[in-house]
């Protein structure tokens, strides 16, 4: 042989073998358990990923929900895998309870992804034209045996019967009821559970613009006798001077002896909630024509709902709107109408809102209230028939007695914070009135009033009316002293913060007499045009009358006249006077 064989290898040196690679059971920098952890650790980390993203806010599409779920059944199984190929030696025992162990772990985290799986697209909710929508979102059932398919067929005859003729000018209804299910069942639960209902509301409203949300909850007895619960929502926006209408509400049960199969007695239970809604669409409809300074057609629709019908009921929703609510308002609407005449044909009306407001129960909700309306009609006659607050043409009883009640209302704990503000800014008017007309020294209570008032925090849309008020009383309460540049700026802003055609007219004429008066006729001449192009369009919607705005023009001219300012001869900016 040319070279030696095996048989002649010397005998070898273990220390001189090469390294040989790690085997599974030797250990080394990959540990089979770090892996198996690793693995584990992304598969709780892909589970918690749902419950991460909802407590942000955050709604993960559905494809990213697959990806979590095959992310958790692959971590699982490469654990498992891991957990046994590289543990051999584990006892029988010891891996029966290791399977165990990651199965409920893996299960568990299944479970939180399809709890927590993106929640599904909101329904198409048809957005309603106006702010006079009615939202029918159906009846809920409470109790077992109720088919909802019979109850979303109700909601669906209802809506069409609202349809016909039952809502006001402008007003629309729609029924969402097959397409969304909102948490009524909390109207009759606990005040802890009202906030599901007001986040699904404030959602809901904001996506539909509905001025009204009407619902019910259904129940039935054990003789089978069903009653329905009318539930409705009214807008805040839609009863800024009513806020106590806002929100939410259960009426009384309509009841039904039949059950849901005789069209008798479904026509009923439709007919009486149409009524009832119809009653409520038309007051809130009133105060919207009121607040647009259509007074004379607020005050229709509110003796419509106030009048009996052939039958003896009222039409008003008395359920939702009660006679003392609609009487209060039809005051105000009858002040306003009066506000807007000359001021010889301003006194029945007034008497009128006096007799409405001393129709509410003295005892009622709103009795403090008629209080503060009444103090305020008895203020509006006591001016008489030249409302200038003149020596020796005010009725100086009546105004010491309006100022004495408007004085307790706006300390009184029991009235709202608005209507004690409310009662200040009332307040203030009739003693300026007083001090105008010499029957009291200024002692600081038209100050204190304004100041009080003008300060005020918050409050929404109510208190900002107030506020721009208090504002006016102040500028008239400078001229008074004698400030006239005060009087001038303080009234500016009260003008630049005044929407209403009428009263924004009325002010900036004001300031545009005291401009002549003291010498600024570049001013006073361009706030003359402005006032009564506010007037104009103020007499266009009928918030005033032709024979007042002739009044008021003819005012200004001879202001203009007698300050001889050139704006006088502007046919094109002042149409010219058509006489009383």
């Amino acid at each position: 042989m040319d070279g030696p064989g095996p048989q002649d290898a010397p005998d070898e040196n273990p220390a001189d073998r090469p390294p040989r690679p790690p085997g599974p059971t030797d250990g080394g920098s990959n540990p089979p358990w770090g892996l198996a952890l690793l693995a584990l650790a992304t598969t709780l980390l892909s589970a918690l990923m749902g419950p991460l993203l909802q407590l942000l806010g955050i709604h993960s599409s559905p494809v990213a929900s697959g990806l979590v779920l095959f992310a958790v059944l692959v971590g699982g199984i490469v654990a498992v895998r891991k957990a046994f190929k590289e543990r051999p030696a584990m006892s029988r025992r010891a891996r029966r309870l290791s399977v165990a162990g990651l199965a409920v772990f893996l299960l568990a985290c299944t479970a939180l992804v399809v709890v927590f799986r993106p929640r599904p697209p909101p329904a198409d909710l048809a957005r309603l034209p106006g702010t006079q929508g009615v939202a029918v979102v159906g009846f809920a059932g409470v109790g077992p045996g109720h088919d909802q398919r019979v109850l979303d067929d109700v909601s669906e005859a209802f809506t069409a019967t609202l349809l016909e003729g039952r809502l006001p000018e402008g007003g629309t209804a729609r029924d969402y009821a097959r397409i969304t299910s909102p948490p009524l069942e909390v109207l009759a639960g606990t005040g802890r559970d009202r906030r599901k209902l007001d986040d699904w509301t404030a959602g809901f409203v904001d996506e539909t613009n509905a001025g009204i949300v009407v619902g019910g909850l259904v129940s039935a007895d054990a003789a089978g006798q069903i009653g329905l619960r009318p539930a409705v929502y009214v807008r805040a926006a839609q009863v800024l001077d009513a806020p106590e209408l806002a929100g939410w509400y259960l009426s009384g049960p309509i009841r039904l002896d039949q059950d849901w199969n005789s069209d008798t007695g479904r026509r009923h239970v439709i007919a009486e909630l149409a009524r009832r809604t119809r009653g409520l669409a038309g007051f809130t409809h009133a105060l919207d024509l009121w607040r647009a300074g259509r007074v004379a057609d607020a005050r229709r629709e509110l003796d419509r709902l106030l009048a009996p019908a052939a039958d003896g009921t009222r039409d008003d929703g008395s359920e939702f709107v009660t006679a003392d609510l609609v009487r209060l308002f039809r005051g105000h609407a009858l002040e306003q109408i009066a506000v807007g005449l000359p001021a010889a044909g301003r006194a029945p009306y007034f008497e009128a809102a006096r007799a409405d407001y001393r129709a509410i129960a003295p005892d009622g909700p709103i009795a403090l209230r008629a209080r503060l309306s009444l103090a305020g009609a008895r203020y509006q006659l006591a001016l008489g028939p030249k409302p200038g607050c003149l020596p020796g043409t005010v009725d100086a009883e009546a105004l010491a007695a309006a100022s004495a009640e408007l004085r307790a209302l706006a300390a009184d704990d029991a009235f709202t914070e608005t209507g004690r503000l409310r009662a200040s800014v009332n307040l203030a008017q009739v003693e300026l009135c007083r001090v105008t007309a010499r029957l009291v020294r200024d002692d600081g209570t038209i100050e204190r009033a304004v100041t009080r008032v003008r300060s005020a925090q918050g409050g929404g849309a109510a208190v900002e009316e107030l506020r721009v008020l208090a504002t006016s009383i102040a500028a008239v309460h400078a001229y008074g002293r004698g400030d006239l540049a005060g009087a001038v700026a303080t009234m500016k802003e009260a003008v630049a913060k005044e929407r209403g055609f009428a009263r924004r007219g009325l002010w900036q004429a004001l300031a545009a007499g005291w401009e002549f008066r003291g010498g600024d006729l570049a001013a006073g001449c361009a706030d003359l045009r402005e006032a009564l192009g506010q007037l104009r369009d103020a007499r266009a919607k009928g918030e005033i009358t032709a024979q007042r705005y002739e009044e008021i023009e003819d005012a200004l001219r001879q202001q203009a006249t007698a300050a001889k300012a050139p704006c006088a001869g502007a046919p094109q900016d002042v149409p010219p006077s058509k006489g009383p």
